[in-house]
């Protein structure tokens, strides 16, 4: 049911209205004025709301999804969403007519709907990337302008994406998901219809293994694997939904200066499993170096490696894993710089909340309608038990301990318990300790009881070699050395300026039974609970910079001194003039008759939903022409200069790196 006329005289543009400026920010981590609306976020709203407003007519909605939606409706703010509905309705109402004539069952009513949803999304022309640009005009093209100046094919080119970007596909389940078979049951629009229709076995789906990590059995034999597989090729990471694109421009700009499948690669991977079971089950560390080894045979010259998010952190382990099960030269060998785009090298506070909550800021950011519906269908506890069973958020979770993430450094805890701030190892116990470990987490106890708590790697005496570190350490940045390669050049671009959550404010609520435990007290800050800092909206500043400027400047941690440069872009958001240009692009869209396909593509791949071209966006910064240029100068063998934005040389100065 859409929303009433005096709902929609009340809604307010998120994107359009003026920024206000962010408060209870970091002392140390101060941003400009920003919203709280990110490219995450998006891609969760823009997918249920999608998801509501494709529902046949004739199939009886859920009394939970019905109930969630009029919340939604009661309380959304912002009109381009209830605009974009009446287009979705507009364009959907005969579909809804065929369907009520056709369909003689709930069954066949429910397959019909599939395929009818199918047909609009069809119509979104997701090749056509000239869409996601101010112009099509091919001189727009940073890769084409850049060609033209020379720069072109050098280094091969290896592409490692980050946390939930890549596409996962079904290659085996039980009979409520088997007809999805190399379907996406993550990385598309019909993720979200698999969510509406059946959450339980969507999630179950997507679920590993509580006690090992790995595949999950078939319900109700239980003599059967589910097997999720991660999408392959350039395909897997360019876009995540119809029209939302984030390797795509990337790739393109790799592509104008005559990057190909022989000189670029996408290692997409399964971004749920623990980084060891990476190469157990899938043996992707072993592939992921056979494939390098052929580029740089193939080209004859060493590999640039570029990595966005978790891929920077997958990367490392990957390092300490080539240096002691393959050679101690390896990396030397064959990579000739590496480019980190975004990595949480010290992790990020949300990956915490999650596991600790089955909440994070995130779900606070959509809006409270669009929040209540995925709490009526997939509550904290149920979010919490699947995101407990995918170990790479564990391996994302905030090292360093009080050093980094309390104290002088940034004057905030990572939670504030009952008016109370906790040290940062009191917080870790809060999820995991000797005492009291979740029988879902016990798989990786090694590394939440001891991995991930260390701020330093080993002694190494004058003139001996670099020990090797227990595995359960290698995801460790601080504690696992860098490879001795003293030819290589590392890299780390990312943004600033926006408001990134760096506390939660938590109160002792639930039993942990009918309930989670610790709940976000929502009243306690401006920010819905949060307490903000400078970063990328994802992750803070000091996790993306202080490795850099001065983790890696330790000659333990990094023994042939190999280079790192800071590369920091600042985050600027449309401004309400621009999104109205926007707004009436759209609307004259609409007056030519653009068809409802047409008028997805436009609302996904751009405008008001994006961060737009100069984006600091933790995601969209991967569409930043600045950066995209940056990245070309690396690739075709050039460098580029340091340049620091934020206050990250003053929070490098108050670390107190223990020795």
């Amino acid at each position: 049911m859409p929303p009433s006329e005096s709902d929609r005289d009340g809604l307010v543009h998120r994107r359009g209205r003026k920024r206000e400026p962010a408060q209870d920010t970091d002392k140390d981590d101060e941003v400009k004025e920003g919203g709280e609306f990110s490219s995450y976020s998006g891609v969760f709203l823009l997918g249920i709301m999608c998801s509501m407003y494709m529902w046949p007519a004739s199939i009886p909605m859920p009394e939970t999804v019905s109930s969630a939606a009029a919340s939604l409706y009661a309380n959304t703010s912002n009109e381009y969403l209830a605009d974009f509905m009446d287009r979705v309705m507009d364009g959907t109402a005969k579909m809804r007519e065929l369907w009520d004539e056709q369909a003689t069952s709930f069954k066949g009513r429910l397959q019909d709907a599939s395929f009818r949803i199918q047909d609009v999304f069809r119509s979104v022309k997701v090749p056509g990337i000239d869409t996601f640009r101010s112009s099509g005009a091919e001189e727009d093209r940073v890769g084409v302008r850049m060609n033209r100046q020379g720069v072109t094919v050098r280094h091969p080119v290896v592409m490692i994406p980050g946390i939930i970007t890549t596409g996962l596909e079904v290659w085996d389940g039980e009979d409520c998901i088997r007809t999805w078979f190399r379907q996406r049951i993550w990385g598309s629009t019909s993720m979200m219809r698999q969510l509406f229709t059946d959450p339980e076995c969507w999630a179950r789906h997507l679920a590993l293994n509580a006690t090992t990590g790995l595949d999950p059995l078939q319900r109700p034999h239980y003599n059967r694997s589910i097997r999720v597989r991660p999408a392959q090729g350039f395909e897997s990471a360019d876009f995540f939904v119809a029209g939302y694109w984030v390797w795509g421009l990337l790739i393109e700009a790799l592509a104008d200066i005559g990057y190909d499948y022989n000189t670029m690669y996408m290692a997409s991977y399964d971004w749920r499993l623990a980084y060891a079971d990476l190469e157990k089950r899938d043996r992707y560390f072993t592939r992921l170096r056979n494939q390098i080894e052929t580029l740089v045979s193939l080209t004859g010259e060493k590999a640039v490696i570029v990595t966005h998010s978790m891929g920077g952190n997958v990367w490392h382990y990957f390092m300490q894993w080539v240096t002691y099960r393959v050679h101690r030269n390896w990396v030397h060998d064959y990579i000739s710089a590496e480019v980190d785009i975004s990595a949480p090298m010290l992790g990020l506070p949300k990956a915490y909340y999650s596991l600790l909550m089955g909440d994070n800021r995130d779900f606070a950011a959509m809006g409270r309608g669009f929040s209540d519906i995925v709490t009526h269908i997939f509550g904290p506890m149920s979010r919490r038990t699947l995101w407990r069973t995918c170990s790479s958020l564990a391996m994302i979770m905030p090292v360093g301990g009080d050093g980094i993430w309390n104290g002088n450094l940034t004057g905030r805890p990572l939670v504030q318990l009952d008016g109370r701030n906790l040290s940062a190892a009191e917080a870790m116990d809060l999820l995991a300790s000797e005492e009291n470990m979740p029988e879902e987490l016990k798989r990786i106890s090694p590394w939440l009881l001891d991995g991930i708590r260390r701020t330093r790697p080993a002694e190494v005496r004058r003139g001996a070699s670099v020990p090797e570190p227990p595995e359960h350490v290698w995801a460790n940045m601080l504690a696992s050395p860098l490879p001795f390669a003293p030819e290589m050049r590392k890299y780390a671009f990312y943004g600033v300026g926006v408001p990134t959550d760096v506390t939660a404010v938590v109160g002792d609520t639930g039993d942990d039974v009918n309930s989670v435990r610790y709940t976000v007290i929502r009243h306690a800050t401006d920010h819905m609970g949060y307490h903000l800092g400078n970063g990328d909206y994802a992750v803070p500043l000091r996790s993306l910079g202080l490795m850099c400027k001065k983790g890696w400047q330790d000659p333990q941690r990094n023994p042939a001194r190999t280079p790192c440069i800071v590369r920091e872009y600042m985050d600027n958001p449309k401004s309400a003039a621009t999104v109205a240009d926007d707004m009436a692009a759209l609307q004259a869209a609409k007056a030519a008759g653009a068809s409802p396909g047409q008028m997805l593509t436009m609302m996904l791949s751009g405008g008001h939903n994006r961060g737009g071209q100069p984006s600091g966006d933790h995601v969209d910064i991967l569409g930043n022409k600045e950066m995209l240029a940056d990245l070309l100068t690396v690739v075709s063998g050039g460098e580029v200069e340091e340049r620091i934005l934020s206050d990250l040389e003053d929070i490098a100065t108050k670390w107190g790196d223990p020795r």
